[in-house]
């Protein structure tokens, strides 16, 4: 259709999966998700990619390993290279400025991250990863990144006293998903109670320094921690899709202003 804006496809692709999704009116579309472990990983996203109508130009946000991005590139490898960008965090982009002293070392998936929770509401905001890690930002009300912080997400945090504690030994069903014994449940409260009290002081923190009005969670576990928040009544949304949405929000400004 004359007029029509280009094909666009977007990529987010993260420590443990990858995400594509096709940029329709504004907003991420046809998202879907692989784990980078499973074996068929190229051959199931050309599959899924085979699907959708040939792109004018690819869009990549990684934090992934080169390994993995490798195997991303492998997917794309019918793509002209000259349309696809694998994108460095900027100084600013949409009206978030970012505040590190060298710009690309801020996570590409904090900033637009970041970029699409600014974009959803006005006000300055605090926004969560859980993920593989617990990332936490503060966005002033105009745009400005105020602070940030990494630290491990609840399951990271499992895993580590699996491996450094002699736990297991006494009670090997203590880190499986399933237990329900005493100390399964202490395992879980103490690493899932320890990351809602970062994001609470975190938040309290943002409040007080940066005007922060709201909060987003993203990540594979934003809704569980969603709910252990909430039992303490703060109130927070989550925001699916977090750093797709970021890419769709720069992607359509420059389709709207090229």
């Amino acid at each position: 259709m004359s007029g029509a804006p280009p094909e666009t496809w977007l990529f987010d692709l993260g420590n443990s999966r990858a995400k594509a999704a096709r940029l329709e009116r504004g907003e991420p579309a046809d998202v879907f998700a692989l784990d980078w472990d499973r074996p068929d990983f190229v051959a199931s996203m050309r599959d899924g990619l085979g699907k959708w109508p040939h792109p004018a130009r690819v869009w990549i946000a990684s934090v992934a390993s080169a390994g993995r991005a490798e195997n991303a590139r492998a997917a794309l490898d019918s793509i002209p290279a000259e349309r696809i960008e694998w994108l460095r965090t900027p100084r600013s982009a949409c009206g978030l400025t970012n505040s590190y002293a060298k710009p690309e070392r801020l996570g590409i998936d904090r900033f637009l991250a970041m970029l699409a929770a600014h974009t959803h509401a006005p006000g300055g905001c605090v926004v969560a990863g859980c993920g593989t890690a617990l990332t936490l930002d503060a966005v002033a009300a105009d745009g400005t990144h105020a602070e940030g912080m990494i630290a491990l997400s609840p399951e990271r945090m499992l895993q580590t006293l699996h491996a450094a504690t002699a736990i297991a030994d006494r009670n090997p069903d203590a880190f499986a998903a399933d237990a329900r014994d005493d100390t399964a449940a202490a395992l879980q409260a103490g690493c899932w109670a320890s990351a809602g009290a970062l994001v609470e002081w975190f938040v309290a923190r943002s409040r007080k320094n940066s005007g922060a009005e709201h909060v987003w969670l993203h990540g594979g576990w934003a809704a569980q921690l969603a709910d252990w928040l909430a039992r303490d009544g703060l109130p927070v949304r989550v925001l699916d899709h977090a750093v797709l949405r970021g890419l769709a929000v720069w992607a359509g400004q420059l389709c709207d202003h090229p």
